[in-house]
């Protein structure tokens, strides 16, 4: 459904990124390889996965489309 999220790193964490896009902030769960990629951008641009659960919606993160075909392949 969403091919990326781009904008303001607004919160940062080693398991977790908060992304600025046009005044959302996306709460989007990331990988330690990520976190290395964006941990001193003030933007970034993350590559995302979508998982419709009956208890939840939840967002995946990559700073690579090839990580994320990793992620999708297991």
């Amino acid at each position: 459904m969403y091919e990326y999220i781009s904008g303001k790193v607004a919160e940062l964490a080693p398991t977790y990124a908060v992304i600025e896009a046009v005044g959302v902030g996306y709460y989007i769960n990331i990988s330690l390889q990520t976190f290395s990629a964006i941990e001193h951008c003030a933007e970034a641009r993350l590559y995302v996965h979508f998982v419709v659960r009956e208890d939840a919606q939840t967002l995946y993160g990559f700073a690579a489309k090839e990580e994320r075909e990793l992620f999708r392949a297991l």
